[in-house]
């Protein structure tokens, strides 16, 4: 069997158009089209430029289709973040980015509605400002004119494929991003939504991965292709294409660090709301239990910082300038508030180790290896907790994603966990995607399938604790001391 599959994967910073091409047990893959996926600001509100993304996708499918005949295309995206629709089905205005202020703060304004230990009990997701509740809170507290105007709530990969078919529908995946969903039942927390004041008719209905949407409309001037719903959310994706049938964690790790298990079962527990970890569907009513932790965002930063129009580092510069530098010399909590909004980030972190009473890293090697060392420290923190919280003990971790191409970090976390550390593929988002679209099409005929497929298919580099772990276990207790230190 032959088939041409087109996975649109937007990340938090950039986003790229991939073409499966499967033939006879084989796929190979092809970047499409790439581009960058920058926040605007506008009046003090930072949003994603919508127009824009959606020419993207558009500019994709002309590349694509010019010189391939093309199957069915898939959209994944990051979470929580929405549109709202008119009545007439337009867009209000651009989706406001989840970094943006309008939720500081906004967790005190959502208490006094329903306490916060009861909305996790109910939806089983982790407490956090720029999930869609909140957000969706500040649009009722802060623009009560736009929100009596908005009849249609759709997430960004559901907003796209309604501007690509006009059919409205919330796949599940990415709804279980909101702390909208009932853990227990998958669906709608209506009772949830009418504490808070949310309509029910602002919510679409929910569908599963691998749903036939519609076809492309032909007034777009592109070819009429089928629209699947994969599993939108891009870590629902990623967790596709692990590459194990096995019981393991995982690391979805791009610019946020997806940390988690893949469970038959929510785990709602007083440890679980303790530790904040979250509860997310995936594929075949799978839960994801995990924790969001920054991820790559923070070296992406600190690049950002250091860049000069005649000077950028490369990955593999800050890999070697990190291995020269001088090991545990400064450890930060890379999940703390001084780090999630953009800006100069090396200067945040030299006040963090004023603030912590740790020598201040000083040199770009000091910079990066502080952050690598900092998220090998928090992923095995979390690792501990999902362990707790499970009640089983893990010995093997899989890395998928861009930052499995970091040899130092894999090592770092092989180091820090004492775990056996498998890591890739590396476009493991797309290729969840692609699988999604090909299993809808009866190519396989279930995931256990598609995992045993991916892990002959495709690279995943192996990484064993090494003899300077011991080093680790020191450390790890200094680190442990330093985040009891912010409670």
């Amino acid at each position: 069997m032959k088939k041409n599959v087109l996975a649109f994967d937007f990340g938090a910073s950039s986003g790229r158009v991939i073409l499966g091409k499967y033939a006879d047990g084989k796929i190979e893959l092809e970047e499409i089209h790439r581009f960058a996926n920058t926040p605007i600001e506008k009046n003090g509100t930072l949003s994603w430029d919508f127009p824009y993304l959606f020419q993207q996708i558009l500019v994709g499918i002309k590349k694509a289709t010019a010189t391939n005949s093309v199957d069915s295309l898939g959209i994944d995206t990051w979470g929580v973040d929405f549109g709202l629709l008119d009545e007439g089905g337009q867009l209000i205005l651009n989706p406001v980015n989840y970094r943006d202020l309008r939720t500081k703060g906004i967790l005190t304004e959502a208490a006094k509605y329903l306490d916060l230990e009861t909305i996790y009990q109910r939806t089983g997701n982790q407490i956090m400002e720029i999930n869609t509740l909140f957000q969706l809170l500040a649009v009722k507290l802060q623009q009560p004119e736009l929100f009596k105007k908005a009849k249609t709530f759709l997430f960004m990969p559901d907003l796209m494929n309604y501007f690509l078919t006009g059919k409205m529908k919330a796949e599940r995946s990415i709804a279980s991003t909101s702390q909208l969903i009932n853990a227990q039942t998958k669906k709608w927390d209506e009772d949830l939504m009418k504490t808070f004041g949310f309509s029910k008719l602002l919510f679409p209905s929910l569908v599963t991965e691998g749903n036939f949407l519609g076809m492309t409309n032909r007034e777009l001037g592109v070819e009429p292709i089928a629209v699947f719903n994969v599993c939108q959310h891009d870590t629902a994706s990623a967790v596709v294409s692990v590459p194990s049938n096995q019981e393991s964690l995982f690391v979805s790790c791009g610019t946020w660090s997806l940390v988690g298990t893949e469970l038959n079962r929510p785990i709602i527990n007083e440890k679980a709301f303790q530790y904040n970890l979250t509860n997310e569907s995936g594929m075949n009513g799978t839960t994801h239990f995990l924790k969001n932790c920054t991820g790559l965002w923070i070296i992406q930063e600190v690049k950002r910082n250091l860049e000069k129009p005649n000077r950028k580092y490369s990955y593999d510069e800050i890999t070697d300038l990190a291995y020269q530098a001088p090991a545990f010399k400064t450890l930060i909590d890379t999940d703390h508030p001084d780090f999630i909004r953009p800006g100069n980030m090396i200067a945040r972190i030299k006040e963090y180790a004023r603030k912590t009473k740790q020598a201040i890293p000083e040199t770009d090697g000091e910079i990066f290896r502080c952050i690598y060392e900092s998220l090998a420290m928090k992923y095995k923190y979390t690792f501990l907790e999902i362990s707790d919280a499970v009640g089983k003990n893990y010995q093997t971790v899989n890395i998928v994603g861009g930052g499995s191409q970091s040899k130092i970090l894999c090592q770092m976390v092989a180091d820090a966990a004492n775990f056996q550390v498998s890591a890739g593929p590396v476009e493991a988002t797309a290729i969840g995607n692609l699988s999604v679209q090909l299993l809808a099409q009866n190519v396989f005929k279930d995931l256990q399938e598609v995992r045993g497929w991916i892990k002959k298919e495709f690279e995943i580099k192996q990484y064993v604790p090494s003899k300077r772990r011991l080093n680790w276990d020191l450390q790890f207790e200094r680190y442990q001391l330093l985040l009891d230190q912010e409670e």
